[in-house]
C-alpha cells in the first residue's frame, strides 16, 4: 500500500519528536566516566573518550521504508558494548517495506585520540532480521515466518565511531558500519533473496 510522501513525512516527524524527547530526558539519568576533552592540537594532550550510552539517527543501505535508522549503543564493561539498530518498525511506525534490524555485541579494537575527540574501531557479532513487509513479533531463524516476510540470521560487522566533546560529559557521535549477514531461509522469502546480505550504515547522534 502506498501511503505517499505525506504519510511517510508525518512518520519521520513523529520519529524525530520521540528522539528529541529521549535526548532531553536521558542526560538527567545517564552519566559518563571519561575526563573532559578540550580538543588540544596534540592528541597526547587528552585520553580516549568513552560513552556509557549514545543514541544515533541515520541511514542504511538495506532500508527503503522512508524512515531513518535509529541506533542505541550501550557500553556494558571495559571495551564491550551492545548495540541495536533499525527503523523501529512495529514500535515507532507500521510502514511496510524492506529493512534490516541489527542486534550485536561490539568490542573496541582500537581507541585512538585525535586532534579533536577519539576514534574507536570496533568489531561486532550478533544477528540481523531481514524484513520485506510488516514486522511480526519475535525472530524466525532458519526458515522465514508464516507470511514469508521476514527471516533472521547471524551477522558480523566492523564500525568506526568518532566521539567529539560538546559540553561537559556530552559528546557528539558519528558512526559508520559495514557488515555481512547470513540468512539460510532468504531464498524462501516472498521475494527471493540471496543468503548472504551486505549492509552499510551511517548515523550521527549524542552520547554521554
Amino acid at each position: 500500500m502506498d501511503h505517499g510522501p505525506v504519510g511517510v513525512g508525518h512518520g519521520i516527524v513523529q520519529t524525530v519528536k520521540w528522539l528529541a524527547a529521549v535526548v532531553v530526558v536521558l542526560p538527567v539519568a545517564a552519566w559518563a566516566d571519561e575526563p573532559a576533552d578540550d580538543g588540544g592540537a596534540d592528541p597526547s594532550n587528552h585520553v580516549p573518550i568513552t560513552n556509557r550510552i549514545n543514541l544515533r539517527v541515520g541511514t542504511a543501505s538495506t532500508d527503503d521504508t522512508g524512515y531513518p535508522t535509529i541506533c542505541l549503543d550501550v557500553r556494558i564493561a571495559w571495551k564491550i558494548g551492545v548495540e541495536s539498530c533499525g527503523t523501529g518498525q512495529a514500535l515507532l511506525h507500521n510502514e511496510p517495506g524492506n529493512e534490516m534490524a541489527h542486534f550485536r555485541v561490539n568490542y573496541s579494537i582500537i581507541d585512538r585520540s585525535l586532534w579533536k575527540g577519539t576514534l574507536h574501531a570496533r568489531g561486532g557479532i550478533g544477528f540481523a532480521e531481514m524484513q520485506l513487509g510488516k514486522d511480526n513479533p519475535g525472530f524466525q531463524f532458519g526458515s522465514p515466518d508464516q507470511d514469508r516476510g521476514s527471516v533472521a540470521g547471524p551477522e558480523a560487522a566492523l564500525s568506526a565511531q568518532w566521539l567529539l566533546p560538546m559540553y561537559k560529559k556530552l559528546d557528539f557521535v558519528i558512526t559508520g558500519t559495514a557488515g555481512l549477514a547470513y540468512f539460510t531461509g532468504a531464498p524462501e522469502l516472498a521475494t527471493s533473496k540471496s543468503e548472504l546480505q551486505s549492509f552499510v550504515s551511517v548515523e550521527a547522534g549524542v552520547g554521554w
